[in-house]
């Protein structure tokens, strides 16, 4: 072993050591691109595959589907993966509203609900009549 290996090993045992120390031995979470996010998931966050579909739009292969956690695979098209990126970062609905949407739309009956409507403003209206009814059935006497 050359010298300079053999300095370049001890300033990284220091280096770790010093880490330690810090309480920052073990990896960071921010690496982790599941940190924070439902561990009982089965298949990717929806967030994350409607993304895929939007980033490989233009690609000679784009990504056309999506699979929820009970294992069925949905055809998706890229306005549909917008609409439904949009319910998941809106700062529109309460959090726990966007908590339950975030673990319904992993399961097809959401999915499938929202992906059967004829376009993009009935998606919205089919969140809405979903998770705040009241906002889609006002009355003029209420």
């Amino acid at each position: 072993m050359k010298l300079k290996e053999m300095l370049d090993d001890v300033k990284m045992h220091e280096i770790d050591d010093d880490m330690r120390d810090l309480g920052l031995g073990g990896p960071d979470a921010a690496d982790d691109d599941n940190a924070g996010l439902d561990p009982d998931f089965k298949q990717t966050p929806m967030i994350t595959q409607v993304g895929k579909v939007l980033d490989s739009r233009g690609n000679p292969n784009p990504i056309k589907t999506v699979t929820t956690d009970d294992g069925k695979e949905h055809k998706i098209s890229p306005q549909q993966a917008s609409v439904i990126k949009m319910l998941l970062t809106t700062d529109k609905v309460k959090p726990d509203v966007k908590r339950a949407f975030t673990k319904d739309v992993q399961q097809a009956d959401t999915l499938g609900m929202l992906l059967q409507a004829p376009n993009q403003d009935e998606m919205v209206r089919a969140f809405l009549k979903k998770y705040n009814p009241e906002s889609v059935e006002k009355s003029a006497y209420a």
